[in-house]
């Protein structure tokens, strides 16, 4: 499998029998260009603009934008509901949480957790719904999403194998996310190696006991 980042919470995975995209978003509202995607499968979240531009694909693509189970060109799909910042239970307090979408998705035998804009700590259902992690793909950025430390927290509550930090700032970007530095600070990173596209053989081939962080560039138009 093939992993490549377009820039907030987009990526490519690309399988042996079916392409997964995930949240494309619009170039306006975020300010940077998608290249040409293509996919065979999209998962989204319809309550964001910038996780939902799905009109660009062709009518063959299967786009999946709410929670529930699904299946395409071998692709097996998990939709858990969240939410983009703490729900408020304070009696009286307006609660203005909105719905985000976590997508655990099965792809040639590889589990990836894609987070969306995640704004919490996950509860003990969420974590029992996920269930074991091979790859995890969490946002960093602090605005409309989880911040450094939180998202240490949520690494450490999966204890995922892999790790890319994604939704923080990038040249172009219009939204005020926080730059990726004080992620690599709160997990002790130091200089690392931004790669263009992770290439994954195998999940056996994967970091077994400890963590593993990747950091992608990413691939705009």
């Amino acid at each position: 499998m093939d992993i490549q980042w377009h820039g907030l919470s987009c990526f490519t995975l690309k399988g042996k029998n079916g392409t997964l995209v995930t949240d494309p978003f619009d170039r306006n509202a975020a300010g940077l260009k998608l290249p040409k995607l293509n996919a065979d499968v999209v998962v989204a979240n319809s309550d964001f603009d910038l996780h939902h531009a799905v009109k660009d694909f062709g009518g063959e693509v299967r786009v999946f934008d709410w929670p529930g189970e699904y299946e395409s060109k071998g692709i097996i799909i998990q939709g858990i509901s969240a939410y983009d910042r703490p729900r408020e239970k304070e009696e009286g307090k307006k609660d203005t949480a909105q719905r985000v979408i976590i997508y655990m998705i099965l792809i040639d035998g590889f589990k990836v957790c894609h987070l969306s804009n995640l704004g919490h700590k996950l509860t003990p259902e969420m974590v029992e719904a996920i269930g074991d992690v091979d790859i995890l793909l969490i946002p960093i950025g602090a605005v409309g999403c989880l911040d450094a430390k939180k998202a240490h927290e949520v690494i450490e509550q999966l204890e995922p194998r892999v790790v890319i930090p994604m939704y923080y700032k990038v040249p172009g970007v219009k939204l005020p996310l926080a730059e990726i530095d004080g992620f690599l600070k709160e997990v002790g990173l130091h200089a690392p190696v931004k790669e263009k596209v992770l290439k994954l053989q195998s999940p056996s081939n994967l970091p077994q006991e400890q963590t593993e962080f990747k950091i992608l560039e990413p691939a705009v138009g």
